[in-house]
């Protein structure tokens, strides 16, 4: 990004925005704070993240200034109410469905505690945990109770945890948070119930909330808070304890430890030992932010940190003004805001500014980046949006479902609630000539708003471009054809400039990889596949990796001076091949292996014997490479291929699939298992499951096939509904779906590809 101003929200009279944004596909959500001799008002805002336009706000209820920053779980949206002097803030749950057609927030439940609530909440497994200050840490169903009443599933006292101010985080089944003032520590309790695990008492007040990487958890800690430095809190505390007519003695005994220090700790979570404290000047008042490796945090000794996991310093920065906020840490760069408005960009590898943008006031916001734009609140000038992407990265398919791993989703649109059937293709008056095999065997690939479809009926084999219609209300347009040998039964791969498609099965003659140019359809090369091989393959962002012999793997790179690359003989290759960073890693059996190449020259790194015989290619999830086989998955270190993990989930079919956090599969009896990518843990089985169809991971829920239609699993509920029936007369689905911008896309054998869509209300 660079350091333009887009744009700046202002609510007439009300400038001032502490809270976080929270920023989901083109909505940014925030609150706001108005509090003065004789007003105490804010409100909660839906705005549109690209133009900054009010979309809909919620200040009913006598709604107070707020500190707390929203948390967004599908259609749910939770944040406190109330500053640091609020007597009974409230905890709001607003239906963010209902506000955007109300154009209004429409309130699903309220919650008055016996404090105030600056903490920010955690919502994970339908459940919403959320600070109180001194009235502790509650959990909430995150639906509510009958007639819209909150539903307190736990609290933890404010006599046993006072000053609980921090945002809680949820972590594998337990709730991970800080104690301030009066509490001074690190808590860590089930999530299910409230009971206390463990606790880590500190010699500080702890303001910051948790982090938590690789099994570590991280946390700063100091004297000072957001609006005093150390010696103003302990000038006020001197001040008080004279006033209330304390000796000498027990004033210095009180003011003992108040001088200016700042600390991170790293706590192992298995044993609760602190594995190291990294000192600084001042107070870490905001969380820290952990990638790759590295912990980035501010101090109010003006300086922003990156020091190593295991507490080594890496570098730092001199921003020359206190920073009592998170950074945020992008692909290339850390952004960090001053406390007195100084909004920065860093270049990670070098920590050196890459820009910098004065905002003109105070600010207790910490800045999100999204959408190539960093947003950021002030307290005093608006919420604002700076920053104009760098040069965007071309959308790319790398295969089928989108590469390995990947489920076919390619953006973060909501599922709509209420669904119809849109179209088909072919159209009924171009599929009247009447086939015998599926018109459509593989799921579609695409790029924005074009589709690519590779065909398998006999009579018109090849690869289909369609241009997909304003909104995908209706048909698509066949904008060209690009005809095979045989028929095409493995998805395509693509991105901005060329299409590539295999023909044939193995067992199929004449078969061909071929790159299509992507405008015009004209094949730009083709390179042959043997009968045997299977002719997998994904698109690596520098050339294709394919199966296009019996026994191994070619990686294929264009240039001006042709086909270049290499090609290796590591076995009969399952599934897609995986490449992570500059390693590629394959499936083969007869015999069964895990083989690793280097991806420059095709070297092999090593190769490790498997136990079952593989079903699958492998993904990288939780930082090892998974495999499914006939017993279940396995997971495997990256850098040896030794195996760390395995779950018995049943007979794998299909892909596996996994996100950031969760790894999928189906298994021949038709479940789908779900299971956590850094443990192994199983989570859920999902039953009546078509088999070898793989389900579609989404935020808030799973989709997947069943024998009557598609499924809803909502991870909230924990329940199964139909989200699209699929009718006798549509047929039987032949590849797996794949979803982009609220329509999904399938095949059947008696239709073709079909698109299902939004259903107007």
């Amino acid at each position: 990004a660079h350091a333009d101003l887009r744009w700046r929200f202002e609510d007439g009279k009300i400038k001032t925005f502490y809270a976080s944004p929270a920023v989901v596909g083109n909505r940014l959500y925030v609150t706001s704070a108005q509090y003065e001799i004789f007003s105490d008002r804010g409100a909660i805002y839906g705005i549109d993240a690209d133009s900054g336009d009010l979309v809909w706000k919620f200040n009913a209820d006598r709604y107070r200034a707020t500190f707390s920053s929203p948390a967004i779980w599908g259609k749910y949206l939770v944040v406190g109410e109330g500053l640091h002097q609020t007597e009974d803030s409230r905890v709001f749950c607003l239906d963010l469905e209902k506000s955007e057609q109300a154009r209004r927030g429409v309130v699903l439940w309220q919650f008055r505690t016996q404090s105030h609530v600056e903490s920010s909440p955690c919502v994970a497994d339908g459940k919403v945990c959320i600070g109180a200050g001194d009235d502790g840490l509650y959990c909430f169903a995150l639906e509510g109770g009958a007639g819209g009443k909150p539903n307190v599933l736990w609290h933890l006292s404010g006599e046993d945890y006072p000053d609980c101010e921090a945002s809680p985080i949820v972590y594998e089944g337990r709730v991970y948070f800080s104690l301030g003032n009066a509490g001074q520590a690190v808590c860590c309790v089930s999530a299910q119930t409230g009971k206390e695990l463990w606790r880590v008492k500190t010699p500080y007040p702890v303001f910051g909330s948790p982090a938590i990487a690789d099994g570590k958890l991280f946390v700063g800690m100091g004297t000072g808070n957001y609006i005093q430095s150390a010696e103003q809190v302990k000038t006020a505390v001197e001040t008080t304890l004279r006033r209330d007519g304390k000796s000498e003695s027990e004033i210095a005994a009180a003011l003992k430890g108040l001088d200016p220090v700042g600390e991170v700790w790293c706590i192992d979570l298995g044993t609760h030992e602190v594995l190291w404290k990294y000192g600084v000047g001042r107070t870490i008042l905001g969380a820290a932010a952990v990638a790759e490796g590295r912990v980035y945090f501010g101090s109010r000794d003006n300086w922003l940190y990156c020091i190593s996991t295991d507490g080594k310093l890496i570098d730092k920065w001199n921003a020359r003004e206190p920073i009592v906020t998170s950074p945020a840490v992008g692909k290339r760069h850390v952004y960090v805001v001053t406390q007195k408005g100084r909004l920065c960009a860093l270049d990670r590898a070098t920590f050196r500014p890459v820009w910098e943008t004065d905002l003109g006031t105070e600010v207790m916001s910490s800045p999100t980046v999204a959408r190539g734009h960093v947003y950021v609140g002030t307290s005093g000038s608006g919420l604002v949006c700076v920053g104009d992407p760098g040069a965007a990265r071309a959308p790319v398919w790398f295969g089928h479902l989108g590469g390995p791993g990947r489920s076919g989703c390619d953006d973060d649109t909501p599922l709509p609630e209420r669904t119809r059937f849109a179209w088909r293709y072919p159209t009924p008056a171009e599929d009247s000539s009447g086939h015998e095999e599926p018109v459509v065997s593989a799921p579609a690939a695409h790029l924005k708003d074009t589709l690519y479809v590779g065909l398998s009926a006999k009579e018109r084999p090849g690869l289909v471009k369609l241009q997909l219609a304003e909104r995908r209300s209706g048909p698509p347009t066949e904008s060209w054809f690009c005809p095979s040998a045989n028929p095409v039964y493995i998805s395509a791969a693509a991105w901005r400039d060329a299409v590539y498609f295999v023909d044939g099965k193995r067992g199929d003659g004449g078969r061909k990889l071929r790159c299509v140019d992507a405008a015009a359809g004209k094949v730009l090369w083709s390179r042959d596949v043997a009968k045997d091989a299977s002719g997998s393959f994904i698109w690596t962002g520098g050339g294709v990796l394919i199966a296009d012999r019996a026994d191994g793997l070619s990686h294929l790179v264009s240039s001006e001076r042709g086909i270049g690359g290499w090609s290796q003989n590591v076995g009969r290759i399952v599934g897609m091949p995986l490449v992570v960073e500059d390693i590629v890693v394959a499936t083969v059996e007869n015999p069964s292996a895990l083989v690793a190449l280097d991806r420059p020259t095709g070297r092999t790194l090593w190769r490790k014997t498997l136990d079952a015989a593989p079903r699958t290619g492998p993904v990288f999830a939780g930082d090892m490479i998974w495999v499914g086989a006939e017993g279940g998955v396995s997971a495997h270190d990256l850098v040896d291929g030794e195996r760390l993990l395995a779950a018995k989930t049943g007979p794998v079919t299909g892909v596996l699939v996994c996100d950031a956090e969760k790894l999928a599969c189906v298994n021949d009896a038709g479940q789908i298992v779900l299971l956590r990518g850094k443990s192994g843990e199983e989570i859920v089985r999902v039953p009546d499951v078509q088999p070898g169809m793989s389900p579609m991971l989404l935020p808030d829920a799973v989709l997947y096939l069943s024998k009557g239609g598609i499924e809803r699993y909502d991870w909230n509920t924990r329940k199964s509904t139909t989200w699209f029936k699929l009718s006798s007369w549509k047929g039987k689905v032949t590849a797996p779906m794949t979803l982009s911008r609220g329509h999904v896309f399938l095949a059947t054998d008696k239709l073709g590809l079909i698109c299902v869509g939004p259903r107007s209300r």
